[in-house]
């Protein structure tokens, strides 16, 4: 049976910031699953800083989405036809490529079957998800914090970072956080455990950072690149660790890839800079999920949430979450 669908796409390439006329919705039909294929009702999207990328023309890792095509995401649906043997309807179905859509036909080999869930299933498009494997893998992975080291975490009130910052004090660090509002870094405080948090629209980073970490940070988080970058690499202590998960300042840019101007301090300090994307963690996914699920259970991981409503909304919700407006991971409920 045929059925109606909606999808998201670009209608002209942004220049420098996002406005809400870039994006339009589309309607189309989708016919019966083909063999070996689905039909799927997407329940949750996700929203992520990366998707920002392959807007532009740049290229890179996610490769650039041509205009008026359905740009790519993260999302959770339900099976409502099948022709698999595979995925039955009513299998609840993970996607890394088929969000910003209500619907939407795959093979059923490209999706992942949701296991029994310990939470909420838009959890999987979150803590046990990208931004969860995300964020173990650049602590765990690149900078392996030892108990006492001091740690710096920009974004921090966002999905990743805001994970960072609750597993580093598991793990024994000393937690400096930074977030674009007094309001954010009281949460990150307050609630996500950091010991000290720093607003860097209203306050000098580099001189807050001098005064909390005198003797150079042991390791940084960084989410934000550009000139945060810098800063980084000039409060960095000698044999310093910085895992660059994003360069979120950069994305609206010209050139989302431009390095620091001060990278020779890394050679003066002997300090690693190492790159990394969940994709490299994804073969650990089970083992660090059930890490992640077993502590939030504990009561010793908060999972923060802004939802929108409405697939008509995402755009604006994108573009909200890119001016830094929500809290958490951001996801849209359909």
């Amino acid at each position: 049976m045929p059925q109606n669908a909606r999808h998201i796409v670009l209608v002209r390439r942004p220049k420098g910031a996002l406005r809400s006329d870039d994006f339009a919705v589309r309607t189309g039909v989708l016919g019966d699953p083909a063999a070996g294929e689905v039909l799927v009702r997407n329940l949750w999207l996700s929203l992520d800083p990366y998707m920002r990328l392959t807007m532009s023309e740049q290229g890179g890792l996610h490769g650039t989405v041509p205009l008026e095509t359905a740009l790519p995401g993260s999302s959770v649906g339900e099976v409502i036809a099948s022709a698999s043997d595979d995925l039955p309807v009513g299998s609840m179905v993970v996607s890394r490529t088929y969000g910003w859509r209500d619907h939407y036909l795959a093979p059923a080999h490209e999706l992942l079957p949701l296991p029994a869930a310990p939470g909420p299933i838009q959890r999987y498009l979150g803590l046990y998800g990208l931004t969860g494997i995300t964020a173990w893998g650049g602590l765990f992975g690149v900078l392996k914090p030892q108990p006492g080291e001091t740690l710096f975490v920009n974004a921090a009130a966002g999905a990743v970072g805001m994970v960072v910052v609750q597993l580093a004090k598991r793990a024994g660090a000393r937690v400096i956080a930074s977030a674009g509002s007094d309001a954010k870094c009281a949460w990150t405080t307050e609630v996500l455990g950091a010991d000290h948090a720093i607003n860097y629209r209203s306050e000098d980073l580099a001189a807050r950072l001098a005064e909390l970490a005198p003797e150079g940070l042991a390791m940084a988080f960084d989410n934000v690149g550009g000139e945060q970058l810098e800063i980084l690499i000039d409060a960095m202590a000698p044999r310093g660790r910085i895992a660059l998960c994003g360069a979120i300042a950069l994305y609206d840019g010209a050139n989302y890839r431009a390095g620091p101007g001060n990278l020779f301090a890394t050679v003066e300090k002997h300090v690693s800079i190492t790159g990394f994307n969940a994709g490299f963690y994804f073969a650990d996914a089970p083992r660090i999920i059930a890490e992640l699920a077993a502590a939030e259970a504990e009561g010793a991981l908060v999972d923060e949430e802004t939802i929108v409503e409405g697939l008509e909304a995402m755009p604006q919700g994108f573009i909200d979450m890119m001016a830094g407006a929500s809290r958490g991971k951001m996801l849209v409920r359909v």
